[in-house]
């Protein structure tokens, strides 16, 4: 008598659509925190689970902001991550929004004390995501990676983002020379 083997059911652990999605949001925030080293940049943690969000450890202080437009930029800019991510992805247009602690719109109108800079909000905020999307296609690889250990792991502190981060960047470096 002849058996024939039955093929086991193995367990399917391919994340879903937007699992992987989020994944890749919160990655690109926290990724686009840690290439910009400023205090109120300084990633806590970054969470997939039941509260999925980027933490800081510092709140943007708006009196700085107000006195440092590069700070201000760079704050508006990694606000702007997820939006820029979902356009790379192909979203649909606000898909990139979620619980976002820091909107972009509401720091730098809050901040802004030109009435000439107010006139021209809506351009700025243009082309500071077309700044965040150039800086997250260059930093692809480690936006992958982040979102990888989100994925398996549900959340990473400060010190795990900047160790997936660095060794990215080590891997392409490696391969590029």
């Amino acid at each position: 008598m002849t058996t024939t083997p039955t093929p086991a059911s193995l367990p399917t652990t391919a994340p879903s659509g937007d699992l992987r999605t989020l994944s890749l949001l919160l990655a690109a925030e926290a990724v686009l925190a840690h290439l910009h080293p400023r205090a109120p940049l300084r990633v806590e943690r970054v969470a997939l689970g039941e509260t999925p969000g980027v933490t800081y450890a510092l709140a943007a202080d708006p009196q700085a902001l107000a006195l440092n437009r590069g700070l201000r930029e760079e704050v508006a800019l990694v606000g702007l991550a997820r939006s820029a991510m979902a356009r790379l992805l192909g979203l649909a247009v606000g898909a990139g929004e979620g619980p976002a602690c820091r909107d972009p719109r509401a720091l730098l109108t809050a901040t802004l004390t030109d009435p000439e800079e107010l006139e021209v909000l809506d351009a700025q905020l243009t082309v500071l995501e077309a700044r965040a999307r150039a800086l997250l296609r260059r930093s692809w690889a480690e936006v992958e990676v982040v979102a990888a250990g989100l994925r398996e792991h549900g959340e990473l502190d400060a010190r795990e983002v900047a160790h997936r981060v660095a060794c990215a960047q080590g891997i392409r470096g490696t391969l590029l020379n």
